[in-house]
């Protein structure tokens, strides 16, 4: 599988592998990381590199893509998208604002995964899922089930404007895709919205969309 074929139908998703490649900015967008360091800039730049060639692909004219003091992007009129990095890849999914309230991407490095944060990052019924894996397996989901609700979370706050409790969403992965739900009650769970993941060489890819209808 293509990490492209995660896209949601409506939608274009761009990954760029980080390869020392030369990566140009827009000089609005450069001026947002014009004091961080050098790693900072390198991701920020193949990020935006990704949302600009997602953009295109949609026919969007060519746009500097601002920044949130949240840090979220921010997208040209008409779009809703998400941006992700980690090391040696960068990623942006995008979609037609008239079409999608919101997207969410993410991709994290397994090896990455720091197991002793489970019981901060995981409801009990995912808990429950990983104390049942061998080592390898363990950490490969512990790490997709972090992904899904980073990618659900850049899909619930720029909806929102609220940051959210890991703990109080709960993940229920599948073959290729993965379910989210958040409790909107004491009691009672929000309706849930589907994803999909990719695991690959040690990467894992989630992405996840809300329609507009």
């Amino acid at each position: 599988m293509e990490l492209s074929d995660l896209a949601p139908p409506g939608t274009v998703l761009i990954p760029i592998l980080d390869r020392g490649q030369s990566v140009a900015l827009h000089p609005l967008e450069a001026e947002l990381v014009a004091r961080a360091g050098d790693k900072r800039r390198r991701d920020f730049a193949l990020g935006r590199a990704c949302a600009r060639a997602a953009l295109a692909a949609l026919e969007f004219p060519e746009a500097p893509i601002g920044r949130a003091e949240s840090g979220m992007p921010l997208w040209p009129q008409g779009v809703v998208g998400s941006i992700t990095h980690t090391s040696g890849l960068a990623a942006a999914l995008v979609g037609r604002g008239s079409e999608f309230r919101a997207l969410g991407i993410d991709a994290e490095r397994s090896e990455a995964m720091d197991e002793t944060l489970a019981p901060r990052l995981f409801v009990p019924s995912e808990l429950a899922l990983l104390s049942a894996l061998d080592a390898p397996r363990r950490r490969e989901m512990a790490t997709l089930l972090f992904s899904a609700k980073e990618a659900y979370y850049k899909l619930f706050h720029p909806l929102t404007g609220r940051r959210l409790d890991f703990r109080r969403l709960e993940i229920v992965p599948g073959a290729s895709g993965f379910t989210a739900r958040q409790p909107q009650e004491p009691d009672g769970w929000a309706e849930p919205i589907a994803g999909r993941f990719a695991v690959m060489d040690g990467l894992v890819v989630t992405v996840i969309g809300l329609s507009v209808s």
